[in-house]
């Protein structure tokens, strides 16, 4: 009867072994896309009355060390796009066919703030998931 089922202490023994691998905290938790929270909202460069630019937005990032350094320096990103988007011209901002050209404009201007302050450019790509204009 004892080796009727051998395949049960394989089993056993297979399960064991896996509890033995270890899985660090940042690969467990790794999340390829962090959130800019709260959305960025900007003054807009409209002479005959106030306009703003709310922009929600996700950054990608292909490692948890870029993910480390996108978290250090989310002020700088945060004032980077603030800088970037602040006093446009609303006409310039509102035709959908012209973000594509600002949001590689705000990643270069990312990629290269984190670039002078953690040594690396982290951020892969930049998504618009809203994009409002009051």
């Amino acid at each position: 009867m004892r080796h009727m089922f051998p395949w049960r202490s394989t089993l056993a023994i297979l399960f064991l072994c896996s509890l033995l691998v270890p899985v660090s905290a940042a690969q467990e938790s790794f999340r390829p896309y962090i959130a800019l929270d709260p959305p960025l909202v900007v003054n807009l460069a409209n002479p005959t009355r106030a306009q703003y630019l709310q922009i929600v937005a996700e950054l990608q990032v292909e490692s948890p060390e870029d993910a480390a350094a996108v978290q250090t320096h989310m002020p700088v990103i945060r004032d980077t796009l603030l800088v970037f988007f602040g006093g446009r011209d609303p006409a310039e901002v509102r035709p959908v066919e012209n973000r594509e050209e600002l949001r590689a404009e705000a990643l270069g201007a990312i990629r290269a703030a984190l670039e002078t302050h953690s040594g690396r450019p982290a951020v892969d790509a930049l998504y618009f998931t809203s994009f409002l204009i009051q």
